[in-house]
């Protein structure tokens, strides 16, 4: 929770930076515009306004994103920024409407003043400075939005330069470029919008993330010693955070809590190496079967093999009546069963300070006689030990 407030922090000072430098920079370029007759620096400084409504949805949805995990959103709430994300790139698609249709229908001759250019000049130093500002936090806290937010920015620096083409155009006597260089301001704003919902859409449908990135966490997790091949990697995006499932094999004899150590090592070292990996599920195979490959999800739904013996509860309920005779020195409670190879191996717990130690072969042998008649499973065996104190 203290992560997600700090990320929200860096989010608003960011977003109020920019959003201060957007109204200044926004009215001086429509002001300008307006007594030098260009289209087109008007255009540009209602694009710079159109940043504030940008700065608007990326704190309303930062602050919506930010709030941890609750029972109706147990995978949080980042889905939100995705979401905004989508409607701001259809926001700045009707402005890039709008900006083109006023630049046809416009009938007013553009004239070229020091205080136009000069404000585009502006435009151009402070946007750019935003755009770097902008785009380090959002690298920071892995917030796509506010990454986009500072391409969004950076467009405004483009069209200003644009905008200065086209004013030099008309100081040589062709009226014509300041309604193209508008146009294009509208074609720079329409292309970033159709990117980022693009990228976003793909997000809210679940499309998996770069290959590469897949690949590479892959590659952390096969470096790490008792753990192989990785495999049935699955994840998904959320505002630019990755949330991953995969299956990794251990050695087939390790006990449960070893399993569930090599799993949170697992966790911790893709997180370490990948920090835009928000959360892992480990599913853990053994080693008799080594899946080098992923599977992808087959048609109907086929009992693997090892389901056809009995469970748990099944077996002591047996072993208690086959080893009825040896209750007195052994403990069925830690039993390990051992599900390998399509068969069942049973180790069982003898206690060897139960026992006069000279007797410990014969009741092994008497042990593993009786383990014998069970109808399922082989090669079972007895490990002695002492009581625990």
């Amino acid at each position: 929770m203290k992560k997600l407030l700090e990320e929200q922090q860096i989010t608003k000072k960011v977003t109020l930076v920019g959003a201060v430098c957007d109204a200044i920079l926004g009215i001086a370029k429509i002001v300008a515009g307006s007594f030098s007759q260009s289209q087109a620096l008007i255009a540009d400084g209602i694009h710079s306004l159109s940043d504030l409504l940008t700065d608007a949805f990326v704190l309303v949805a930062t602050s919506q994103a930010r709030q941890a995990p609750d029972e109706n959103h147990p995978y949080g709430h980042l889905r939100y920024e995705t979401l905004a994300t989508v409607l701001l790139g259809m926001v700045l698609i009707v402005v890039a409407a709008g900006i083109a249709f006023e630049s046809f229908t416009n009938t007013s001759q553009a004239t070229v003043t020091w205080y136009g250019i000069a404000s585009l000049i502006l435009t151009i130093v402070v946007k750019e400075g935003v755009f770097h500002y902008t785009k380090r936090a959002g690298e920071k806290i892995q917030s796509r939005l506010l990454i986009a937010n500072a391409w969004h920015s950076r467009t405004d620096a483009l069209s200003s330069i644009a905008v200065l083409i086209g004013l030099g155009g008309v100081f040589l006597g062709y009226q014509w470029a300041d309604t193209l260089a508008s146009i294009i301001v509208a074609a720079l704003i329409a292309k970033i919008a159709f990117s980022m919902i693009w990228e976003n859409v793909s997000e809210l449908v679940d499309t998996a993330p770069d290959p590469a990135v897949i690949n590479n966490i892959r590659n952390t997790v096969d470096s790490l010693q008792n753990i192989m091949a990785p495999h049935d990697m699955r994840a998904r995006s959320m505002a630019g955070k990755i949330y991953l499932d995969l299956h990794i094999h251990v050695p087939a004899h390790a006990s449960v809590s070893e399993g569930h150590y090599l799993s949170d090592l697992v966790v911790y070292t893709i997180k370490k190496a990948h920090p835009q990996v928000q959360d892992v599920l480990v599913h853990v195979d053994t080693d008799d079967r080594v899946q080098n490959t992923d599977s992808l999800p087959q048609e109907g739904l086929t009992k693997p093999a090892q389901l056809n013996m009995p469970a748990r509860d099944q077996i002591l309920a047996d072993l208690g009546f086959v080893l009825r005779l040896h209750r007195d020195y052994i403990d069925l409670n830690k039993t390990q069963l051992h599900y390998l190879d399509n068969s069942l191996t049973i180790v069982i717990h003898a206690l060897a300070d139960k026992i006069d130690s000279s007797h410990q072969e014969m009741k092994t042998n008497g042990l593993k006689m009786d383990l014998s008649t069970l109808p399922y499973g082989q090669h079972h065996s007895v490990a002695w030990s002492y009581s625990d104190v």
